[in-house]
């Protein structure tokens, strides 16, 4: 989160890890034929997986979430179109091949004709058809998914049936039909030459439509009552499954189990007969590496926090080796509109709640707090130094979604543009450290002084008091912010349960609900392989960041017309001139190259007026590992880093040495 999907950076025991990495070059579209995501291997014997999670399911109707939470599960139980190989290209999937006219406005998939509907009972129930996935897209836009932004701006009437009174006369307007049983096509609102990737991310999944309709009156096309429909809740019978998996278990904060379809189209292409997780509320430090040595897990990380590190080092040495890199970009929100201050250490006082508010406007003050913050020593409370450098992340989007045709990869494109708009000498590439500085910090708290903001500023950060790595992590945090601004700003570690720190940071889809000043909690990863996707999450109008950032989007007046929340205080923050920026980019199509220098500018002013402060990727480690590496699909975008169909189990720790050849190979045959 993608992502598509908001990824929580609580989740982390990490015998969870996937097996893919980041890779430069550009993934091309077209048509294709015939290929699927892995060949089949032969005499692979199947292997049951235990790993572990952090947060419960809350969602099966895959097409209306947005949550990695979800889509950690559900990716495994319904497949879509296309999907990625363990090499990053994009191949078949339900379709069999795809292919776009000249300019890219109408795409056209094959469907492939043996692809069944199962029960959660592994009982057939129907055959998948191209009418499967118009009312995938219909369900998704009448019951408001989360990812209805995806779509917006992009499939040919899709903003108007939004707006409409859903009725067949107004669906009918929509770009989207089913030729016949096996053919499907979009027609879109301008050329889209990403169009095939956007459909490995759910908003595109098929939904069978009797089954959906027979869950319950509102479920019924044309007329969603959310509350009298029970398709995609949390329950094994909610939802048809065509996917590797069928969920077979699902109890709260204990245990969740998926067992191999065995009526799955690609069957052969799925290893693991059996998907175990345990709940984990990440208190215990050495939970995943007592599993591993037990022979629950299959892999888990070794922690430089441990008063024992150097031990279990000596005992793995020549059998670890680092999770490679990932898409998804975390990284710390203001909440620039506050309404809420249930969860405060110190917002009782109305003085020093003002003092906050209009801090947090102050553009100097921003930067002060992001000078302060060092990120590498938060990130070395459970990697080695070495890696907590590796995996920052100093630009909100993927490093491989806009490399140029000359191969300069899109991080350098920000950096450029950045400097370029600033003046400054700053490398926002992957591993640097562009801003750290207590000098600069104290810079910044004079500037804003200056500008009116009192100090000392407070600001709460929730935190998840179970969690002994997260805990450790915002005491890092905290430690370096009020010692590099000498006691200036003061971050308060409001501590609370998990369910109340999720629930208000991760779940929570009101913007006056945000109870807190800054959050670390929220991550995205692409839905799709365009810089796009990662630039609308901070539009003013559509963006899913707003809801974090307490503007919110946009609302209807009593007349129905749309207005744009916080108008003002986004115009004050540069939200709106963000706003031109995206816009503008989007507008080239016929030009890769102008379209990816056009979007860095866009992400270059996000950090120029440090309205977000990128920090890293999805969290890494130092893991000993008995997964075959990059045997599942990869991508950096789509959900292929939730699924599980491909992997492969070795009976042996896999080898420091077996590991960096596999990546060595896996380097030169990505894309391929």
């Amino acid at each position: 989160m993608k992502k598509k999907l908001l990824a929580l950076s609580l989740a982390l025991a990490l015998t969870l890890t996937a097996c893919g990495n980041s890779g430069g070059g550009e993934k091309k579209s077209g048509e294709s034929q015939g290929e699927s995501s892995s060949q089949p291997a032969e005499n692979i014997p199947e292997k049951e997986l235990t790993i572990t999670y952090a947060t419960d399911l809350a969602n099966m109707d895959y097409v209306t979430t947005a949550k990695e939470t979800d889509h950690r599960i559900n990716a495994n139980l319904v497949d879509g179109l296309l999907e990625n190989s363990p090499t990053g290209k994009l191949v078949p999937s339900i379709a069999e091949s795809w292919k776009p006219n000249d300019d890219k406005t109408v795409w056209t998939f094959k469907i492939r004709p043996d692809v069944q509907w199962v029960t959660h009972t592994g009982e057939t129930y129907d055959t998948v058809k191209a009418e499967d996935f118009v009312t995938g897209v219909r369900h998704g836009a009448e019951f408001n998914s989360e990812a209805v932004w995806l779509l917006q701006g992009v499939l040919k009437g899709y903003d108007e049936y939004l707006a409409s009174d859903f009725s067949d006369e107004a669906w009918d307007k929509v770009g989207v039909k089913a030729v016949d049983d096996s053919t499907l096509e979009f027609t879109l609102e301008q050329p889209t030459p990403y169009f095939d990737s956007m459909t490995t991310y759910s908003v595109l999944y098929p939904i069978n439509k009797a089954f959906l309709e027979s869950s319950g009156d509102g479920c019924k096309l044309g007329a969603p009552n959310k509350d009298k429909c029970d398709f995609g809740a949390a329950k094994m019978d909610s939802i048809l499954y065509n996917g590797a998996y069928i969920l077979t278990e699902n109890t709260a904060k204990s245990q969740r189990v998926m067992t191999k379809n065995t009526a799955y189209w690609d069957a052969n292409n799925v290893h693991v007969s059996k998907i175990t997780e345990v709940y984990d509320d990440g208190s215990d430090n050495y939970s995943g590496i007592k599993g591993f040595e037990n022979g629950v897990y299959s892999q888990a990380a070794l922690n430089p926090g441990w008063a024992d590190y150097d031990a279990y080092a000596k005992k793995y040495e020549g059998k670890t080796h680092y999770t490679p890199p990932n898409g998804t970009a975390f990284g710390v929100v203001f909440n620039f509109d506050r309404q809420t201050f249930n969860e405060t250490n110190y917002a009782t006082d109305e003085t020093l709640r003002k003092n906050t508010h209009d801090a947090i406007l102050n553009e100097n003050f921003r930067k002060a707090l992001r000078a302060a913050y060092d990120v590498v020593a938060d990130f070395s409370v459970d990697n080695p130094v070495d890696l907590a450098k590796a995996s920052q992340r100093n630009i909100n989007n993927a490093p491989d979604v806009g490399t140029l045709s000359d191969g300069t990869i899109y991080p350098q494109l920000v950096t450029d543009a950045y400097n370029e708009a600033t003046g400054e000498k700053r490398d926002l590439n992957d591993g640097m450290t562009p801003f750290f500085s207590k000098e600069e910090a104290m810079k910044f708290i004079e500037a804003a002084k200056e500008e009116g903001v009192v100090f000392p500023v407070h600001l709460d950060m929730l935190v998840i008091e179970t969690s002994d790595r997260l805990v450790k992590k915002a005491q890092s945090m905290k430690k370096s912010i009020e010692e590099n601004t000498e006691g200036n700003i003061i971050v308060e570690l409001v501590m609370r349960s998990e369910d109340t720190v999720v629930n208000i940071a991760y779940k929570e889809s009101d913007p006056k609900a945000m109870d807190y000043d800054i959050s670390t909690f929220t991550g995205w990863s692409p839905d799709y392989n365009d810089p796009k996707s990662f630039v609308d999450i901070y539009s003013p109008i559509t963006g899913y960041y707003m809801m974090a950032t307490g503007l919110g989007n946009v609302e209807k007046d009593k007349d129905g017309k749309e207005i744009i929340i916080n108008e003002d205080l986004k115009k004050q923050l540069g939200f709106m001139d963000y706003e031109k920026l995206y816009r503008d980019a989007d507008k080239v199509t016929d030009d890769m190259d102008a379209r990816y220098k056009a979007f860095a500018k866009a992400d270059a002013f996000l950090i120029e007026k440090c309205l977000y402060i990128p920090t890293g990727m999805k969290a890494r480690g130092d893991v000993v590992s008995k997964y075959v590496p990059f045997t599942r699909a990869y991508a950096s975008y789509g959900l292929a880093d939730s699924k599980y169909k491909g992997l492969q189990i070795s009976d042996e720790i896999i080898t420091t040495e077996e590991y960096d050849k596999a990546y060595e190979e896996w380097q030169k045959n990505f894309g391929k």
